[in-house]
């Protein structure tokens, strides 16, 4: 950590994981700048004065680096790629917490195999109606509003307006569409993320994945 400077980066290509089997793999390692770090060090102050828990000099220390260890080959992700990616997967991380959290999709009764297939059934498309509506909102706030919206607390106030849904549907498109707009300015005003729209957001990184991947198919082709 010491050998590398603010906002640097590298990488050791030759290194192996295990006991026992000893694994190929990369290891990507990122020192964060100076604002990086001093923001990482207040979450961890704000964790100790919540949690009444005391960090470690060292933690505190090793806060100012990212470490990375991937066995994806660096022949088909860039080095420069590596934190955009693994920013995706949290937000998968994320999305099945709403799953079990929201949804509770991994508990049920003993009940007939029938039932349990007609109720796993609807729960997938309650996340389905769900998440699809969140996306959609999120784009858009971000797109018009330059806001980034929360998946978390998205799809908790989502999951809450089921019924006005589907009495909006018995009523007609008109008021559909007026429970869609009462429910994005909902999420605009409490569905924000904590931080500012300063990071790249999915739909950045999966422009950046999506042009790098293109990219290579036109080489192939």
């Amino acid at each position: 950590m010491n050998q590398l400077s603010p906002g640097q980066t590298m990488e050791i290509s030759e290194a192996y994981i295990g006991q026992y089997q000893k694994l190929p793999a990369r290891v990507i390692i990122h020192r964060l700048t100076k604002e990086q770090t001093e923001k990482r060090l207040k979450e961890q102050a704000k964790k100790e004065k919540k949690k009444g828990i005391i960090y470690k000099e060292r933690s505190k220390r090793l806060s100012g680096i990212n470490v990375y260890i991937t066995n994806l080959s660096a022949e088909n992700i860039p080095t420069e790629h590596i934190h955009d990616l693994y920013s995706l997967r949290w937000q998968i991380e994320i999305l099945f917490k709403t799953w079990k959290s929201f949804f509770q999709i991994d508990k049920c009764k003993e009940i007939k195999k029938e039932r349990l297939e007609c109720h796993l059934y609807g729960q997938l498309i309650s996340i389905l109606l769900c998440s699809s509506t969140m996306f959609k909102m999120r784009q858009l706030l971000l797109d018009k509003k330059k806001k980034e919206l929360s998946e978390y607390k998205s799809i908790y106030m989502i999951k809450n307006y089921y019924l006005l849904f589907y009495e909006g549907i018995q009523n007609g498109t008109d008021e559909l569409l007026k429970v869609l707009l009462r429910l994005f300015h909902l999420l605009e005003k409490n569905g924000r993320k904590s931080h500012r729209y300063e990071k790249k957001t999915v739909f950045d990184i999966l422009g950046v994945v999506y042009d790098y991947t293109l990219s290579k198919s036109y080489k192939v082709a």
